[in-house]
């Protein structure tokens, strides 16, 4: 559901609100207050399930707290990460992506400085692409053909590359924040969850912030996906193949910064990631053959 500019904004003490008035209510409101609270302020951002008494409709609620003195003077004069989240959220809505329904964000501010933020936002019928993967790629009992599956990645490396082409880039676009609704017409439905740190960027301005999010989606070990499941995917992201310079330059770049990037966050590289990160000897033999 795209609600466009329809936010109404409230003031409550030291709270500012921008909220959606179809769903936002006095009892949710008490709600989310009662829940923060209940809080300790964090360094990382806090979610959480919220039902109000005797409500048909759950939400979630995602609490964010300044995590530096230099973060806190910067919020001064700039949006909170909640706020910024329900903006380019309607954005992303506009252009036709699935993203969560952001119903309500708050900020609570004493001297214009950022004390406290909030979103609250609807479920989405869907479960992660991880999640997706581990239920339908068992290998003992696969309930998606090798072909369904092939369409489906395709599908998402296009969905991906318009999100791109429109300016769009994920602040971290891992497998757990792109989630799979229910299929229609055998096309898989995308949805791009955290989006408080997705940013656009002007499309006349050259920029190469999008790769980082190829290493991002690149990065873990996926079930079921192997070395020509992610050549596949990223043939369609280009939309040619991996064999031209374009291509192979971008995936041996790739290929190193995931290998960083994964060393890095886990120090570690098990068996599954080696088979995977063999990207350089399958690329200097693809374009050899060409």
């Amino acid at each position: 559901m795209v609600i466009g500019n329809s936010y109404s904004t409230l003031r409550d003490g030291p709270w500012t609100l921008w909220v959606c008035s179809e769903y936002w209510s006095g009892p949710l409101w008490d709600a989310v207050r009662e829940r923060i609270a209940q809080q300790t302020a964090a360094k990382h951002p806090q979610t959480e399930l919220l039902e109000t008494g005797g409500a048909a409709q759950s939400f979630y609620l995602k609490t964010f707290y300044p995590s530096t003195t230099g973060g806190m003077l910067k919020d001064r004069f700039r949006l909170s990460k909640a706020r910024r989240a329900q903006r380019v959220g309607v954005e992303l809505a506009a252009a036709g992506f699935n993203v969560p329904l952001a119903i309500a964000a708050g900020e609570r501010r004493t001297r214009r400085l950022l004390e406290c933020a909030f979103l609250v936002t609807v479920p989405v019928a869907g479960v992660s692409l991880i999640q997706t993967l581990q239920q339908n790629l068992r290998r003992s009992k696969p309930t998606v053909s090798r072909a369904d599956k092939w369409t489906g990645l395709e599908q998402l490396a296009r969905e991906i590359r318009r999100f791109h082409d429109l300016g769009f880039v994920h602040g971290d676009l891992v497998a757990t924040n792109v989630f799979i609704g229910p299929a229609e017409d055998r096309r898989w439905q995308f949805y791009f969850m955290d989006n408080d740190r997705t940013r656009r960027y002007p499309q006349s301005l050259p920029q190469s912030q999008w790769k980082r999010n190829l290493v991002q989606l690149n990065r873990m070990p996926l079930p079921g996906i192997s070395l020509q499941d992610r050549m596949r995917f990223l043939r369609a992201y280009l939309d040619t193949e991996l064999s031209s310079k374009q291509g192979a330059a971008l995936a041996r770049w790739l290929e190193e910064k995931t290998r960083q990037r994964r060393w890095e966050c886990d120090r570690v590289m098990d068996e599954s990631f080696r088979s995977l990160m063999r990207w350089k000897n399958s690329l200097d033999q693809e374009v050899k053959r060409a």
